[in-house]
This record gives C-alpha cells, structure tokens and sequence, in this order.
C-alpha cells in the first residue's frame, strides 16, 4: 500500500476536491507522465506538428499585401486541411488523455496507491474505440450546444465532463456513459458546475505561464517594428521564433488543462456517486464485516 494513497470514494466539498487534485497530481507525476507517453507519445508529436504547421500557415493571411507566394497556402485550402488535421490530433490527444488518467486512477484504486503501469496501457489499449467515439460525440454535443446558444453549451458541458469517469469506473457503452452523466448530475449541477470552473481557471492561470516567452517576443517585435516603421507588412511578426514559441505554449496549455480536468472529473465522479449511491462507505463496511 502507498503511503500517500489518497481515497477517491468520498464525499468532498469543493475545497477539498481542489486540494485533493494537487495532492494526487504532486504525489503521482512521474508515473503518470511515464505511462502518458506510453499511450499517446505517438499523437502528441503529431498534434506538435499539426499545431505548428497550423500557425505557420496561417500566419501568412496577416498579410494583405502578398497575394501570390506563401499565401498561396491559405488560396489551395491548406489553412483548411491544417485546421483539420490540428484539430483531429487534439481531439485525439483530448481523449487518450482522459483514458490514461482514468485508467491510471482505476489501478491506483484497485491497488490502494501501487501502479501497474501495463495494466494501465492494457486498458487503454481495450477501451481505445469508445475513449474516441465518446470524445467525437462529447464534442460535438458541446459544440452544438455553444452555437445554438451560449447557455445550452455551458448546460451540456457539466455532464458531459463525466462520461469518461462513468466510461471506465462503471464499464459502460458510449451510449449509456451520455445517459448516466445526466442522471448522475442531476440535483448536483451547480455545485458540478463551479467545481469545473474553478480548475478550469486554475489550470488556465498555470499554463498561461508557459505562453509568457511567446508574449514578450511579439511584444518585442511589436515594439522594434513600430520603432524602425516596418510595422506595414504584419506576417513578418510570426516567424520561425514566434511559431516555435506558440507552438510549445500551446502544446503544454493543453496538456495542463487535460490532465488537471481529467484528475478532477475523477474526484467530482466520485463525489457525485457516493452522495447518490454511498458506493465507498457501502465497501467500507462490507470490508469490516469480512476482516472481523
């Protein structure tokens, strides 16, 4: 058993839910990442390619002035195919992601802390068609619902942040995982809602840190430009330097904002599941009962 084994199966107001991330997050780092780049080691480096061609392409439609050359990319629908291609990569990435973390969370479960990191891959590697499939239709669903209005999408959002909990703790279809995430918020949206919102800032605020670099450069070139009244020809501030630095700060904002929402889509599944069902304390008991 894990010294620092923290228990999943409670009930938790949303400080300790806030705490409890970190906590298991500082304690499981290592192994974690370990085991990450086992299961999607492969797409990470395409979504870093994806991204990067993404802003290399589209870097050229800032300006107005080249209307041969390299905006000939953004003429034969290359911007297109690499918005495509960027956005299937951290789709996939998205899901892999989750799977990962939850699968990870589930043998730390079952073990009480110990890791086996090819059970974690093993069950990754079983559940890999539905982890995609709930990350299209979960996606979809949101992003329908932000454009027939704002406040459908906020609504679908809270549920549909569990279904990869329910997915794999309860072994569910795609289907059913949709369906019991609804029912499992019900009565508890608001409180699911602010939870989400506060990781969500907190997550925000740390990976912004890493976007600092790509900052002040535009900063500085913003500045030189303006000072040397060069400032005509827009495309010039998204060069080789500029696209390495956003490249890299986008790549890490995503990975911060996956893990800390899949660690804490965990904790909120497993509060909303012991205040509806009393699973944990229910175990609790009946492992009592059999050590007396």
């Amino acid at each position: 058993m894990n010294n620092n084994y923290i228990e999943f199966k409670k009930k938790r107001e949303l400080g300790e839910i806030l705490t409890d991330v970190f906590a298991f997050l500082r304690t499981n780092i290592k192994p974690l990442f370990s085991v990450l780049v086992k299961t999607s080691g492969i797409v990470f480096i395409v979504m870093l390619l994806a991204i990067g061609y993404y802003t290399y392409a589209s870097s050229h439609i800032m300006d107005p002035f080249n209307i041969g050359g390299n905006s000939q990319i953004f003429n034969s629908g290359g911007i297109i195919i690499a918005a495509l291609v960027m956005l299937m990569t951290v789709l996939l990435f998205y899901g892999l992601v989750f799977g990962t973390v939850l699968h990870y969370i589930k043998v730390y479960i079952d073990n009480v802390g110990v890791i086996n990191q090819e059970t974690v891959v093993d069950g990754v590697k079983k559940d890999l068609g539905s982890i995609i499939g709930l990350a299209i239709i979960s996606s979809i669903m949101t992003i329908v619902g932000f454009a027939l209005c704002v406040i459908p999408g906020i609504y679908l959002y809270v549920p549909l942040s569990l279904v990869f909990p329910i997915l794999i703790f309860r072994k569910s279809g795609v289907f059913d995982a949709i369906g019991e995430s609804f029912e499992l918020v019900k009565n508890e949206w608001w409180i699911t809602f602010a939870t989400l919102l506060v990781i969500g800032i907190l997550s925000y605020i740390i990976s912004m840190i890493f976007s600092i670099p790509a900052i002040m450069y535009t900063f500085f070139k913003t500045f030189t430009a303006a000072t040397e009244g060069s400032f005509s020809d827009p495309s010039s501030m998204f060069d080789w330097v500029f696209i390495v630095l956003n490249t890299i700060a986008s790549v890490i904002q995503y990975i911060i904002i996956y893990l800390f929402t899949a660690i804490s889509s965990a904790f909120i599944y497993f509060n909303l599941n012991e205040r509806k069902h009393h699973t944990g304390t229910l175990e609790q008991i009946d492992s009592l009962g059999k050590s007396e």
